[in-house]
């Protein structure tokens, strides 16, 4: 395949400016140039629509004629047009052959606020990819991607989600009888640049990803005091962006007696949580946490933040503490940014499935490196992020020394 666009990865940790030296890069360009801003949260489209407001950003929105997609249709228009657009995550991920027409047609550049989901189990019984493999698809014996037949084009039916995904190149054979949805790298393709916003990219899924296209990628750091001078420079690993001493203003939770219940590597995974989740290790866990917030910190309700995988969210939930809760996957969210102590009840490991889909196609993952990715950003939704003291509760073993290594790499006191 070949891969025309440039992609920018702008690599700094959280609070470094990365979104205000890309609008500044938006409004320092010319007026032909269009921009198809992606980014988590709704907050952040009304930053980038004040602060470009010379670019007049317009927003997708539902439009009144009955179809099931209609905001996917507004987007289309305005990209006819040729708007500069800023949009949402979930909006990015429906886009469909006809939506990459038209990028590549009007010459977009994407800037994306963190990274995409870009892969995924995909759920089909065996029977049924047995259908889907003598009847409907040819696989490339070389990609193992799953090809729609042509005889069957007009195709209605189960299957009719499997031929959508099969005409963007989205399903690739993984074994026997296994899938992977990947999100379709012609989408990338469609623009002219990419810039990605993120820290530790190295570490995350779209950088395997990319890799397994053989996508090429150039870092990019931040310069810069000021919201007015933030810009963007070639990358520059020695650069430091704070001063502040993380040893010193983060503050992990040592008591043993909380500690105790994530003594193992594995502990607080979420095949832990499986397996525990209707015997007392649970109650321990929310009896852990209670004590967290109620007796080591002695916090208001407000004062916290929280996190387990969200399918155990309702067993941990408890008095003063259950409107703190965030998805362990949060990011780019500045809501939070007063709390001051953070429970952090996740360990986090690489899906098994998507670790050695990766591997057998020889793309190294760093496993240590994908969970303190995830937890950095996490933890960076609070007053961290305005460098303020922190109390952190993380129970895994594991977890936690990485955060301590990242402290001690990162700390001022440990600076030449």
């Amino acid at each position: 395949m070949q891969f025309d666009c440039k992609v920018n990865i702008v690599d700094a940790i959280m609070g470094a400016g990365k979104t205000q030296s890309i609008m500044n890069y938006i409004n320092a360009s010319d007026d032909d140039e269009k921009f198809l801003v992606i980014t988590p949260f709704l907050d952040e489209i009304k930053r980038y629509r004040a602060y470009c407001y010379s670019k007049n950003f317009k927003t997708p929105t539902f439009l009144k004629d009955n179809d099931k997609c209609s905001k996917l249709n507004d987007l289309k228009k305005l990209i006819d047009k040729g708007e500069n657009i800023v949009s949402t995550h979930a909006l990015f991920q429906k886009f469909d052959n006809e939506l990459i027409d038209l990028c590549r047609a009007k010459n977009y550049i994407l800037i994306m606020d963190e990274v995409a989901n870009v892969i995924e189990e995909y759920p089909l019984t065996k029977q049924d990819f047995i259908v889907l493999k003598n009847t409907y698809v040819d696989i490339n014996p070389n990609t193992k991607q799953l090809i729609w037949k042509k005889e069957y084009e007009d195709y209605q039916g189960k299957f009719e989600n499997e031929k959508r995904l099969c005409e963007l190149g989205s399903l690739v054979c993984y074994g026997d009888s296994l899938m992977v949805w990947l999100f379709p790298i012609e989408t990338f393709n469609s623009f002219r640049n990419i810039y990605i916003l993120t820290y530790y990219f190295e570490m995350q899924m779209q950088k395997y990803y990319y890799d397994y296209y053989g996508v090429q990628y150039t870092y990019w750091s931040v310069a810069g005091n000021s919201m007015k001078t933030y810009h963007l420079i070639p990358y520059d690993k020695t650069i430091k962006y704070t001063s502040y001493d993380y040893s010193k203003l983060i503050h992990i939770c040592e008591i043993d007696k909380l500690n105790m219940i994530g003594d193992r590597d594995t502990d607080l995974s979420f095949s832990w949580y499986n397996r525990n989740k209707n015997n007392a290790s649970m109650k321990v866990l929310k009896n852990n946490l209670y004590n967290f917030f109620h007796n080591v910190r002695e916090n208001k309700s407000n004062d916290n933040i929280w996190t387990t995988f969200k399918e155990y969210q309702n067993a941990l939930k408890g008095k003063g503490y259950t409107k703190g809760y965030l998805p362990c996957n949060c990011r780019a969210t500045n809501d939070y940014i007063n709390r001051t102590s953070v429970a952090y009840l996740v360990n986090r490991y690489l899906n098994p499935f998507i670790k050695n889909f990766f591997t057998m196609n020889n793309i190294s993952v760093d496993e240590d490196g994908f969970a303190l990715s995830e937890m950095l950003q996490f933890i960076w939704r609070s007053a961290i992020r305005e460098g303020k003291d922190i109390w952190v509760y993380i129970p895994s073993i594991r977890m936690r020394n990485l955060l301590k290594q990242w402290i001690r790499n990162n700390s001022t006191t440990n600076r030449e």
